[in-house]
């Protein structure tokens, strides 16, 4: 059984000095392997693909009035970010209060309907009407997506 323990041994020191000696002389070993298992290194000569971090527009806070049998029965809040390509920013930062003028209008008529019976209000589905909206107000391409960071019903 020792004699079984000391043949393993030294076969993987023999194995290692192998690996190791064929990557001093600048051959990879796991060349292949790596390939099959999906972590070779990217050849010299390919470029790697740039990526571009998300640019953002700081829309602020928007207070929607919730209007119900001619009262103000509750008021939204939400923190809007809307994420842009970064050579649009300057078309989109100049285009807010546009966007403000369509939230409110919009929202003001959404809202009721949509917080109707006690329902909570659903991020996901206003931010992706908010996008729509913000297409059709400015263009398409502009925004990739509006972002609600923080809300509330009072």
């Amino acid at each position: 059984m020792v004699r079984l323990i000391f043949i393993v041994i030294a076969f993987l020191l023999v194995m290692g000095g192998l690996v190791g000696g064929l990557y001093f002389w600048g051959i990879d070993p796991l060349e292949k392997f790596n390939v099959l298992i999906g972590n070779a290194p990217s050849a010299p000569g390919e470029a790697k693909p740039t990526i571009i971090p998300p640019s953002y527009v700081e829309y602020g806070l928007l207070a929607v009035p919730v209007i119900e049998d001619r009262e103000v029965r509750k008021q939204v809040e939400m923190i809007l970010r809307l994420e842009v390509p970064f050579e649009k920013r300057e078309i989109v930062a100049q285009n807010i209060p546009r966007l403000q003028s369509a939230y409110l209008q919009d929202m003001m008529e959404y809202l009721p309907i949509h917080l109707r019976n006690g329902r909570r209000l659903d991020p996901p589905t206003v931010s992706q009407r908010l996008l729509k909206l913000t297409e059709k107000t400015i263009g398409a391409g502009f925004v990739k997506a509006v972002l609600i960071d923080q809300s509330s019903v009072k």
